[in-house]
């Protein structure tokens, strides 16, 4: 059975939920942009991150895990995690080389995905690693926008730990659905 993506599936709540993080993301770094609009980033950020809070419990609640959900969801927040440590490093102190591990990890998750897709024709499912790591990683990034590395930093360094365990269990379960 093949795991492929229905054009009504846009239609279930927590895709929408999972869009709605989508389309906040151009006003958030906008706002991340500015030294004035600090709140309203934060703000911003803030709901579009809780969004992805909700719409995995939204989807089993309804019985409507989907293919497209599947997909949408972790590039989902792999735009907004990955688009916000830029920016932040751009303007906040968040260290370049935790955005540049950021990158090449998740470029790496997105590539080993899609081969994983080209070979069998089935969608990888996130890990509680890599949950855990986005829930961590946000709020760092909720803090260096609020005070900056100050309070940003520890979290930031708390953060590395599901971030390895997620790049470890990833880089496993690739290697496994690639024999």
């Amino acid at each position: 059975m093949t795991d492929t993506p229905k054009l009504r599936e846009l239609a279930y709540p927590a895709n929408l939920l999972t869009l709605a993080r989508l389309l906040m993301l151009p006003a958030a770094l906008q706002a991340m942009r500015h030294p004035g609009a600090r709140r309203r980033a934060l703000v911003l950020f803030g709901v579009a991150m809780a969004t992805d809070v909700l719409d995995g419990p939204v989807a089993r609640m309804r019985d409507e895990v989907s293919p497209l959900g599947k997909l949408l969801d972790p590039i989902a927040d792999k735009l907004m995690i990955n688009a916000t440590a830029l920016a932040l490093s751009r303007t906040r102190g968040f260290p370049w080389w935790a955005t540049g591990m950021l990158l090449a990890r998740d470029c790496g998750i997105v590539l080993g995905s899609a081969l994983v897709y080209h070979r069998r024709a089935e969608i990888s499912v996130a890990h509680p690693a890599g949950k855990l790591t986005t829930v961590a990683l946000a709020a760092a990034m909720l803090l260096y926008l609020a005070d900056g590395p100050r309070s940003g930093r520890p979290m930031l360094y708390a953060a590395l730990v599901p971030f390895g365990a997620s790049a470890l269990v990833y880089g496993r379960a690739l290697a496994r659905a690639l024999r």
